[in-house]
């Protein structure tokens, strides 16, 4: 039976992995479940992913894994959301590094209040507020906001009295003089992005 390999990439993790989550043992689902971060691409119900670990990897991540080595990382969703399972599939060292702690869910991004619609008088020069309640499973990630409108594009220079980069986005009536759909994209390391629903404003006169 081949070895694992001790380096952390996909070619040094053996076709018979992807048994382990009931694909046929090949190269393509080999391949396809190293670094996996997509829900429900080979469970439904649970993220599933193999990864290698390094212990510089465990000295970052506050020692959540037991072993250097390759594992198999479960993060659960719906009714089991932040339910995490590692399973440790070969013991040893894991050389060669490839900084997957960029893709690699320490956190899952959970929106707890969406943004809800807002109005605003010009004449009365009022302004529009739109907030998000967000938090982490588990709890105390350092979460970042980035609003723009609900097509990507980036607010207009003084739209925002506030900050774009905050929780709350604070809406300018004088300037955004027309009705408008906004969105907040939330982040932090560790974890995939999660976006909010559109919320609208309304501008009256």
């Amino acid at each position: 039976m081949p070895l694992w390999g001790s380096s952390d990439a996909a070619s040094n993790s053996t076709i018979f992995a992807a048994a382990q989550v009931k694909k046929t043992p090949n190269t393509a689902n080999r391949d396809a479940l190293f670094g996996n971060v997509t829900s429900n691409a080979f469970i439904n119900g649970v993220t599933v992913g193999q990864f290698g670990v390094d212990a510089n990897e465990i000295a970052a991540g506050g020692g959540k894994e037991a072993h250097t080595g390759w594992v198999l990382r479960t993060v659960g969703q719906g009714g089991r959301a932040g339910r995490v399972m590692t399973e440790v599939l070969v013991a040893g060292g894991i050389s060669s590094d490839a900084s997957d702690d960029s893709v690699y869910p320490d956190y899952l991004i959970v929106i707890n209040t969406q943004p809800a619609n807002d109005t605003a008088n010009t004449s009365d020069g009022e302004n529009a507020t739109f907030t998000v309640v967000a938090s982490s499973v588990p709890a105390g990630a350092a979460l970042t906001y980035a609003w723009t409108y609900a097509n990507g594009d980036s607010i207009q220079a003084g739209a925002n009295v506030g900050n774009t980069t905050q929780a709350t986005l604070t809406v300018n009536s004088a300037v955004e003089t027309a009705n408008a759909d906004f969105k907040v994209e939330i982040s932090t390391t560790g974890a995939a992005n999660v976006v909010s629903t559109n919320a609208t404003l309304t501008i009256t006169t």
